[in-house]
This record gives C-alpha cells, sequence and structure tokens, in this order.
C-alpha cells in the first residue's frame, strides 16, 4: 500500500490542472490588431496559476527536508502539477501580454485612421 502522502500528492495532480491553460480566451493566430473582448487581458488566471506552482514548490521543499525514506518517489510525483501549473502560467502570461499587445495596436490602428481621415476631410479632392 502506498504512503498516505504519496496518495495525496498523486490524487492532487490528477485533480488539479492550470486555470490558464483550460479557461483563458487565447488570442487568435495571427499578428493583427484586435478588438477588445477577443481575449482575455486579465492576468488572473496566471497569478494563480503561479500562485498554485508557488505553492507546490513550498511542499517540494517539505518532502526534500523530511527524514522519509520515499522522499524521491514523492518528489517526482510532486513536480508533475508544479510543472504542469508553471507552465501554464508561463503560457498564460504570454497570452495576456499579446491579447494586451494586439489591442494596444487596434486602438493606435484607430486612432491612426481617424487622424488621416481629419487631415484629408480638409483637403481637395484629387478627381
Amino acid at each position: 500500500m502506498l504512503p498516505a502522502r504519496i496518495c495525496l500528492v498523486l490524487a492532487s495532480a490528477v485533480l488539479m490542472s492550470g486555470c490558464s491553460a483550460l479557461f483563458m480566451n487565447r488570442p487568435p493566430l495571427g499578428d493583427g490588431p484586435l478588438p477588445e473582448g477577443t481575449c482575455a487581458t486579465s492576468a488572473l488566471a496566471p497569478v494563480l496559476d503561479a500562485a498554485m506552482g508557488a505553492f507546490m514548490i513550498s511542499g517540494m521543499i517539505g518532502i526534500a527536508t523530511d527524514d522519509d525514506e520515499d522522499d524521491d518517489v514523492a518528489l517526482v510525483i510532486a513536480a508533475l502539477p508544479t510543472a504542469a501549473w508553471g507552465a501554464s502560467a508561463y503560457k498564460g502570461f504570454n497570452w495576456t501580454d499579446e491579447c494586451r499587445r494586439r489591442q494596444s495596436l487596434s486602438e493606435e490602428s484607430i486612432a491612426d485612421h481617424l487622424r488621416a481621415l481629419a487631415r484629408n476631410a480638409g483637403a481637395p479632392d484629387d478627381s
């Protein structure tokens, strides 16, 4: 029978997943400007992922400093969800930054277009 700590870590690994990977609206492929609401600009999901990853790292430190003989197995098992949360946080922060960047491109593009229209409104027609 597996020790209770290993069973707890295994259950945690199965039941938990990264918020960013599951719940964020990612920016669509491409480099063009995006209207607001197309993708997630909130960093809440990656922050939660990073917090859970940090919590799991503290648990791994606790396992490593314990005097138990089964530490190697428990560390490997604890590393799996830690890596998943870390990867999810990394991707979530990247998606948020990309979404914000592309939405700001959209606002700049609209402002540039309106300025060009205003300049051309007073100019004589070339036809």
